[in-house]
């Protein structure tokens, strides 16, 4: 089991990444970082964000070309902090741009973050006697679903929903899966890698999932583990075309001639057979 400090380093994000997450120069995030709208962690010599900086970058994104300057989007967000504390993170939160100004949603209250103030809220109430469902199985399936459709979209968004997911279903494999796939889209390798692994961990006699792994460590240039994935791959599935065609590969491009040989007449046998 993670502990709680582990947990939150495994989903953070390089300046690169949530710059691409954002649709935003890494430039931008660093003046944001120096302006202190945000407060990374350090990850060796990277800056590495959370959700939470990636909702208050996007938020700015959106606040910004409304506005002249960096420093009233700051103050608002200070304003939100002081307002409900550090127990409160700002993921917890819904912060919106409505006409310009910072709304913070808290359940059903709507607060106008300078001032204060609590705006009415017009949207409708549930159905007398209807008990809103937290997070029972058909929740999940719908917020599962929901993330696979925001991840061309809006990327961001669909890794909170799958963050949420594993928070409370951590054995949920295809979860596990698909945020691989997303964070390996938007360039975060490390995370891809992280997320692939709780999946292997989940269903460690998958070939799938190890030569899954294979490619990430052949993509981050390391053959050795690369590897150990795809020959655990062919443990799982002595059967399985994509680990004997990849092990031919790596053999070949590592001058083990005689490995790949071996491999690529299994490859010969199985596209026969």
């Amino acid at each position: 089991m993670l502990d709680e400090a582990a947990a939150k380093r495994a989903h953070t994000f390089s300046t690169r990444a949530a710059a691409r997450i954002l649709a935003i120069s890494p430039d931008r995030i660093r003046y944001w970082v120096r302006r202190s709208l945000v407060r990374p962690f350090k990850g060796g010599r990277q800056m590495r964000f959370g959700f939470d900086d990636l909702l208050v970058m996007r938020l700015a994104k959106e606040l910004l070309p409304t506005r002249h300057h960096l420093d009233p989007v700051r103050r608002c967000l200070e304003r939100v902090r002081g307002m409900f504390g550090p127990a409160r993170p700002v993921t917890s939160l819904r912060l919106a741009n409505y006409e310009g100004q910072i709304v913070v949603r808290d359940g059903n209250v709507m607060v106008e973050a300078m001032s204060g103030q609590v705006l009415l809220n017009f949207e409708a109430p549930p159905p007398p006697g209807k008990v809103e469902e937290r997070f029972g199985p058909a929740r999940v399936r719908e917020r599962f679903e929901e993330a696979r459709k925001l991840a061309e979209s809006d990327p961001l968004r669909a890794l909170t929903l799958y963050s949420e997911l594993l928070g409370r279903e951590p054995g949920n494999y295809q979860a596990h899966i698909d945020l691989a796939d997303l964070l390996e889209r938007e360039g975060d390798l490390s995370g891809a890698l992280r997320a692939l692994l709780g999946a292997a961990a989940i269903t460690p006699t998958n070939a799938d999932v190890h030569i899954r792994l294979g490619l990430l460590y052949r993509r981050r240039e390391d053959q050795q583990n690369a590897l150990g994935s795809f020959l655990r791959a062919t443990e799982c599935d002595p059967l399985s075309l994509a680990a004997h065609r990849n092990l031919a590969e790596l053999y070949e491009a590592m001058g083990r001639k005689r490995d790949a040989l071996r491999h690529l007449g299994m490859v010969h046998r199985l596209t026969r057979n």
